[in-house]
């Protein structure tokens, strides 16, 4: 059997410091690149955004301050986030029930989706993307199996429970525009720069790439996460919303003034805002200490750059 497509940790080394002139040495190194994978961690931070856009590190100590300041970022953001996904779940399905009258879906799709001609299509794709996603949560979910095998239809806070963001998104576009304009001025989205409560699901979309790229422990600090790019209309609100210049969403930072603007709206305290920013700042200041400052900045530049303007922003609140 040929060895080929295997090589050890020890050629590996050997092939980082004879091919991309970096140092790595000893036992100490070995374990550190054994925890963290060449393939998965060191491969996966030799580049910024996008492959063609090498990082050129000197050391290993260099890479793994740079994992270790990804690691930080994620679990500094996943228990807000998680909790900002709940809450968006309760926000939206109490309106839907209060603007429906009923917590059965078939109220739901028959009184609470738009029923305009043009968007026929949708409300029926809307509606088998929700039984499908319950379908594919029987045997697994003890919520759902219970209400399937008792024959009853499934309450709309437990659909909402098992709901994913992508579908929960799908299921926003579908809602009569009244229903998603009542819910918007939840989440602090001005009536006059949201025609037709557009901007609500592209809001629940964004948050979304980032929360599936911390549950799935993906690299975040360069933002190659972001799957939803068409953001023009959701700048354009952010930057009004929070006098902050500049929001591309290009960054990590700029996905983490938005989940800090929606987080306000729903409720959280202006200090679990602060503790966020804190962190973040806490970790750039870290890293900065450990690189040397060219690749300081190719790395967290602009994330350090666009730092002040968030913070002057939750201060405000």
């Amino acid at each position: 059997m040929s060895n080929k497509n295997y090589a050890t940790y020890n050629s590996l080394m050997k092939h980082m410091r004879d091919n991309k002139h970096i140092a790595i040495k000893g036992t100490s190194d070995k374990k550190r690149l054994m925890r963290i994978g060449y393939y998965h961690g060191v491969k996966g931070y030799c580049f910024f955004k996008e492959a063609k856009n090498t990082i050129n590190y000197s050391t290993f100590d260099e890479i793994w301050a740079v994992i270790s300041f990804d690691e930080d970022l994620k679990a500094i953001l996943y228990q807000p986030i998680m909790q900002l996904e709940f809450a968006i779940k309760s926000y939206v399905c109490d309106h839907v029930v209060r603007f429906v009258g009923s917590s059965n879906f078939s109220d739901v799709f028959d009184k609470g989706l738009d029923n305009s001609p043009k968007s026929k299509s949708r409300k029926y794709r809307t509606r088998d993307t929700i039984y499908a996603a319950l379908t594919k949560r029987y045997g697994v979910s003890k919520i759902i199996s219970h209400y399937y095998n008792q024959d009853k239809p499934v309450p709309l806070w437990a659909i909402f429970e098992e709901l994913m963001l992508g579908d929960l998104s799908m299921l926003i576009v579908s809602l009569d525009s009244q229903l998603k304009l009542k819910i918007s001025q939840s989440f602090g989205i001005p009536k006059n720069m949201n025609t037709d409560g557009v901007l609500l699901p592209q809001v629940i979309l964004a948050i979304k790439d980032l929360r599936n790229a911390i549950a799935h422990n993906k690299v975040i600090f360069d933002g190659r996460y972001i799957e939803f790019k068409k953001r023009d209309a959701l700048k354009k609100m952010l930057q009004t919303q929070t006098s902050i210049p500049n929001i591309g969403f290009d960054c990590l930072i700029d996905d983490v003034t938005l989940i800090c603007f929606v987080m306000y709206n729903l409720g959280f305290s202006k200090s679990q805002l602060l503790k966020i920013v804190s962190q973040i700042e806490k970790g750039i200041l870290q890293l900065k200490e450990q690189l040397p400052n060219m690749l300081f900045q190719q790395i967290a530049g602009k994330t350090n750059q666009k730092l002040p303007f968030l913070k002057r922003y939750v201060n405000s609140l």
